[in-house]
């Protein structure tokens, strides 16, 4: 099943606001029925996914899906390689879990390694260097304290707190490079930059970029409209999951809007590329209060790279 939606392109700087419908996409059904799908990751094979309502994480190989790995109590939100393993999130239980491929449970964390527990584990990414960078969010509250924070779980399975004090830390991904660490502030409607050192810690904490600077804000929008799951291509591009809003929005190096991928849903969740970067993939959930009611999970062509 496609769904038609226009793909509105930024031709400009002065243009970003207004973003003008130059483009058609295609969104792919791959999933129509996904229970709260977040977190996908993409290999040349196809994505992986975790389905937060039916406590499952799923393996779409381009023709079909299937499940892997499953447990009702964890609410997974996030699936991120870790060497050969999977590094999934239990948003639920505030738990870290590594399995196989193919589902076997391997670990389970729900420390770090001074002792403190991480409440509602979010979005993760991979370093490229054996490691797995996550975000704990906190409340999801506009009155809530900012108790988010961003942990890493090094090569030797140490898990190290990093950064605390965001309002609700959610999508979080590395640069090509390695140098930079984008994180969602989903209740201050920013995103945030962190530089990376060799030893994956983090410093130089700035704002890249504040959704208001990129649209006209809808008054029909609550509280909980915010930037989620974030992905970053080869030349510096953050594409940013907007929450509530039913669209994905592409942001240049500079932080200027490019393009905007309209969505079925209202509570689109994150972001994936695929390996060559010519196709996205997005995750959106029907509901921020039901999260058994069936969303989807779509493909479509990568807008900054059409002819």
């Amino acid at each position: 099943m496609a769904w038609r939606r226009s793909v509105r392109i930024a031709a400009t700087a002065a243009a970003a606001l207004a973003a003008p419908a130059l483009a058609a996409a295609e969104l792919v059904t791959i999933n129509g029925a996904a229970q709260y799908p977040e977190g996908p990751i993409a290999d040349q094979n196809g994505i992986y996914y975790a389905e937060m309502g039916a406590g499952q994480v799923m393996r779409w190989n381009g023709t079909q899906n299937r499940r892997v790995w499953s447990n009702p109590a964890c609410g997974p939100t996030s699936v991120a390689r870790y060497g050969a393993d999977l590094i999934v999130l239990c948003h639920r239980v505030g738990a870290l879990v590594r399995i196989s491929p193919s589902g076997e449970l391997l670990q389970v964390v729900d420390r770090d390694r001074n002792g403190r527990p991480f409440v509602t584990p979010n979005a993760s990414v991979a370093d490229g260097k054996g490691g797995v960078y996550f975000s704990s969010s906190g409340s999801f509250s506009p009155t809530a304290p900012a108790e988010g924070a961003v942990l890493y779980l090094d090569p030797a399975r140490r898990l190290s707190r990093l950064v605390e004090g965001i309002h609700y830390a959610n999508g979080v991904t590395l640069t090509a490079d390695g140098g930079t660490l984008y994180v969602s502030e989903h209740l201050e409607r920013q995103v945030l930059a962190f530089d990376v050192a060799q030893d994956g810690s983090l410093s130089g904490k700035r704002v890249f970029v504040r959704l208001d600077d990129l649209e006209d804000r809808d008054p029909a929008w609550g509280w909980e409209v915010g930037p989620d799951g974030l992905a970053v291509d080869r030349e510096g591009n953050l594409y940013i999951a907007e929450y509530g809003a039913g669209h994905l929005l592409i942001v240049g190096p500079d932080a200027l809007l490019k393009a905007t991928i309209d969505v079925p849903e209202a509570y689109v969740t994150a972001p994936a590329l695929s390996p060559d970067e010519t196709r996205l993939y997005i995750t959106a959930p029907a509901s921020l209060y039901d999260p058994t009611e069936a969303g989807g999970v779509y493909e479509v062509a990568n807008p900054l790279l059409a002819d």
